[in-house]
């Protein structure tokens, strides 16, 4: 998107995000790149901006974090890896070791949630972390970023000759120390270190007792350095040790440098990475600080602004505990320009900036604090006229300097521009300044433009009255308390309330009355007639707000009553479903409790024999019966479970989509479309081309597939009189007690198989 005039940003407070945006980032460069955000020019760009920043909001809004992505700049020194035989320092290694792990943990991060951040794992996925880098480093430095002994077998050698040498020099010095303290010689400090050799504090007037070399004296030369000839020659070697290990960590960190140096670009490619993560990432805690998000964005020309706040008035706001009007408007193809009118400090030019700043916002890829109902459309130009623009440099007024932006719009103006022109035919003679902004109000809208213009002239106001494609729009103001409302209504022009802003200011009453005596009538007429159409709209308003409550308050009491009869329809069906069983149960209880008392009450086994016929027959019947209601019951259950399958058949299939194959259960994904038929990935490097009818997407909840119950339901053989149960053979429901005392448990078990019952017996 094109900005016009250059500073159009500056005069929208733009900046100001750009520093809130900036105090979010860890790296400078990220921080560099916030400071310098400016709106993006192609749409899929953009597009691939806002999922990125969107899909790690969505993270924080559900309390979860995101990592920090805060590195190490190593831009002074990478390109030194390039350098045949240049070593780098300790602590730049370690700089590169901790880019390396903080993009290796960033990276595990994304790919344990790459199904929510498909955004951010798309340039990942084919960046791994390299375990090299890490590893090759590590060998060399510890944890201090110094070279290990261990790096190589002359570095340790060296090093311990160093220890040996070292302690050998101490024993002899904290000797020759103890002898020259005790004969008086050593001053009140004992020594020093000079050219990293220990030396003795000698009191001056002693120091030719003392064999050694001078390494100099204090200030005031009454103390003499003297390193003691008995130490000279280790220290010497000691020296040479040092030397070598200095010259050995070279040769290693060379070493080192030459290992590392097919990696710089992959270095490069990781700190890009890293930088372009940490401003995502702070676009997101941006957002998420001020209750931002991103709304729809359309393709056709449209603006529908549900509270809208202006980020940087509801900061000032807030640190004055003061709160803020959001504001609504649409914009569309009906009413592309709005003309907003109404009293001085009454909102108007904050209405038109917090437009302005909201689209710059969004096409530069950040969330805006509106509601997520609304919605927005991309423009190629923005194009402004805020603020007095006077220039002693270039001899330029105020209305010079309009007439000069106003050729730019006119000039370059088409139906993908956004206006956004102040006090539209101010500065300059008030009736022929507002004949010339007519012409010009004429012409941008001919060319099919969007906008937001202020303004105070009348004229204007009635022309946008009349003008298909402009609207007139009015800031509210509250006659009582001469309080402005900051709230935009639209549809019909406002006053600019001179006189009453006046009276507000303090100016004396009789100097107004003056100043309405040299008004022509007819302004004044209007001027009323103005005020009386906003106050019968603020009356209206009251109305309809009012009545908007009583009906609430109805469609909750409706809702309340449709719920109570839901739920007493519901206890009846209930009731009357358990009523029916009961009855049910009552009914065959009844039955078999007769059976039982008849077979109690006969005398022969002949007539036993007859009443379990009877009872066998008795069991066919409520077997058929239970068996119909089953059916009738898998019957429902299959219908029911056929329409949610046809209702997930129908849904659309997308690419990535997660999916489960129905005759199996197995998980995959939707990686294309062949024809009629999907390509699925199952797992590992499986793959299945399947039918749209063999799969359904992995979350739909559809249960197993209705069964019937396989159970035997028949008490009697097709050709023979045996008594046989589907779990055990029946058994007579009582003995009397001389048969159990007498009767083994095997004779009671052949006498219940020899049983006959009657199968031409009628139930009594």
């Amino acid at each position: 998107m094109q900005l016009y005039p250059p500073d159009l940003a500056q005069a929208l407070d733009f900046p100001f995000i750009q520093r809130e945006l900036a105090r979010y980032c860890s790296s400078c460069k990220a921080k560099d790149l916030a400071l310098t955000l400016n709106p993006e020019p192609q749409a899929d760009l953009l597009a691939q901006k806002i999922a990125e920043s969107d899909q790690i909001l969505s993270l924080l809004l559900s309390d979860e974090s995101f990592p920090s992505a805060e590195h190490p700049d190593l831009s002074e020194f990478l390109s030194k890896l390039k350098v045949r035989g240049h070593a780098l320092r300790e602590e730049q290694f370690a700089d590169i070791r901790s880019l390396a792990i903080n993009y290796r943990h960033l990276h595990q991060f994304v790919a344990n949630k790459q199904e929510r951040l498909p955004a951010i794992w798309a340039p990942l996925e084919y960046l791994l972390p390299e375990k090299f880098v890490i590893e090759a480093i590590d060998k060399v430095l510890d944890e201090r970023a110094q070279v290990r002994s261990s790096a190589s077998p002359e570095l340790s050698h060296i090093r311990r000759e160093l220890t040996r040498k070292r302690a050998s020099a101490d024993r002899i010095f904290n000797r020759i120390l103890k002898k020259y303290r005790d004969k008086g010689y050593i001053a009140d400090f004992d020594e020093s270190v000079s050219e990293s050799r220990r030396v003795l504090a000698i009191v001056a007037s002693y120091k030719g007792q003392i064999q050694g070399i001078l390494h100099g004296s204090s200030s005031k030369h009454s103390i003499a350095y003297i390193e003691p000839g008995e130490t000279v020659e280790i220290n010497n070697e000691i020296s040479e040790l040092l030397e070598a290990e200095k010259e050995e960590i070279k040769r290693i960190l060379r070493q080192l440098s030459t290992d590392i140096s097919p990696y710089h670009d992959y270095l490069d490619a990781v700190s890009k990475t890293l930088v372009w993560l940490d401003l995502s990432r702070a676009k997101a805690i941006f957002a998420y600080q001020q209750e931002a998000c991103y709304p729809e964005i359309l393709s056709e020309k449209k603006i529908l602004l549900k509270d809208a706040y202006n980020p940087v008035l509801r900061h000032f706001n807030k640190e004055k505990n003061k709160s803020t009007v959001p504001l609504d408007l649409m914009l569309d193809a009906e009413q592309r320009i709005l003309v907003i009118s109404g009293p001085n400090a009454g909102g108007k030019s904050l209405s038109l900036k917090t437009v302005g700043l909201l689209q710059i916002m969004l096409q530069s890829g950040l969330a805006i604090p509106v509601h997520p109902d609304s919605k927005f459309c991309l423009f190629d130009q923005l194009l402004g006229d805020i603020g007095d623009a006077q220039s002693i440099e270039n001899e330029l007024s105020t209305y010079s300097s309009k007439l000069q932006k106003m050729d730019h719009f006119l000039t370059y103006t088409d139906s993908s521009t956004l206006l956004l022109i102040d006090e539209f035919g101010s500065g300059s003679d008030p009736e022929l300044g507002s004949a010339l902004a007519q012409v010009f109000l004429d012409r941008l809208n001919a060319y099919g433009a969007y906008g937001i213009i202020t303004t105070h002239f009348n004229a204007i106001k009635a022309l946008a009255a009349e003008m298909p494609g402009v609207v007139n729009g009015a800031m509210l103001f509250d006659q009582k308390s001469f309080d402005p409302r900051y709230e935009l209504q639209i549809g019909q022009p406002g006053s600019s309330y001179t006189f009453e802003v006046a009276q507000r200011s303090g100016i004396p009453s009789h100097l107004i009355e003056d100043a309405r005596g040299r008004v022509q009538q007819n302004t004044l007429e209007v001027d009323k007639l103005l005020v009386q159409i906003q106050q019968d709209k603020v009356a209206i308003e009251k109305a309809r707000s009012a009545q908007e409550k009583e009906l609430q308050k109805l469609r909750k009491l409706e809702k309340m009553q449709q719920d109570r009869i839901s739920k007493l329809e519901e206890k009846v069906q209930k009731q009357s479903r358990i009523n029916e069983e009961q009855d049910r149960l009552m009914y065959w209880g009844q039955r078999f409790q007769k059976l039982i008392d008849s077979w109690m009450d006969q005398k022969t086994q002949k007539d036993k024999k007859a009443i379990v016929a009877r009872f066998i027959a008795m069991l066919n019947q409520r077997s058929g019966e239970v068996e119909v209601e089953e059916q009738k019951s898998h019957r429902k259950e299959v219908k029911q479970h056929h329409k949610d399958l046809d209702r997930y058949l129908q849904e659309e299939v997308k690419i990535g989509m997660e999916v489960r194959i129905l005759e199996s259960g197995i998980k995959g994904s939707v990686l294309e479309q062949k024809g009629d038929k999907f390509l699925l990935a199952l797992g590992g490097n499986m793959t299945a081309l399947m039918e749209r009818s063999k799969f359904v997407r992995a979350d739909a909840p559809l249960g197993q597939k209705p069964r019937k119950k396989q159970r035997q339901k028949n008490f009697r053989k097709a050709n023979s009189g045996k008594v046989e149960n589907s779990q055990a053979k029946a058994k007579p429901a009582t003995q009397t007690k001389e048969k159990k005392q007498n009767a083994s448990q095997a004779k009671g078990g052949k006498a219940q198989n020899q049983a006959k019952p009657n199968s031409k017996s009628k139930e009594q």
